[in-house]
């Protein structure tokens, strides 16, 4: 909660342009806003379940699969951020989601494919297209 609000207040100091109704404070604004409700309804929550539930809580450990699968999707994430500018979009993320999917459980290696494939389109076509924006193509860029 001290974070949001610390968030909150920051952006009090944003640069402010004249003539634009929503200026660049107000996304970080809103989610700085939403965090601290979040954050709020979470304590609220917890207070009233240990009122009523004195048993402890679950601890993290490596040795829980849930944990191992969390673990394993941050690795994941960060080999695909430094992956990302030798590899390109294109060839790193339809890797990264297909094996996100395996982490996840699924076994169906076609739908796996077409889904990572897929979703690598339609986010580059919306981001070249769409938006104007190029996404890095890595190594391929250089026999363009």
């Amino acid at each position: 909660m001290a974070v949001s609000a610390l968030a909150f207040g920051y952006t009090f100091t944003f640069k402010k342009f004249k003539n634009v109704p929503v200026g660049p404070e107000f996304f970080p604004r809103a989610l700085a806003l939403l965090l601290f409700i979040c954050c709020l309804a979470l304590l609220l929550t917890n207070l009233k379940t240990n009122q009523r539930n004195k048993e402890k809580a679950p601890t993290l450990s490596l040795f829980n699969k849930d944990m191992q699968k969390a673990a394993l999707s941050l690795l994941l994430i960060i080999l695909y951020a430094i992956s990302w500018n030798f590899l390109g979009f294109l060839i790193a993320t339809p890797i990264a989601l297909f094996a996100m999917i395996f982490i996840l459980g699924k076994r169906n290696y076609k739908m796996m494919a077409a889904v990572s494939l897929g979703m690598t389109a339609l986010v580059f076509c919306a981001f070249k297209f769409l938006l104007g924006i190029e996404m890095p193509l890595g190594f391929i860029e250089n026999f363009m």
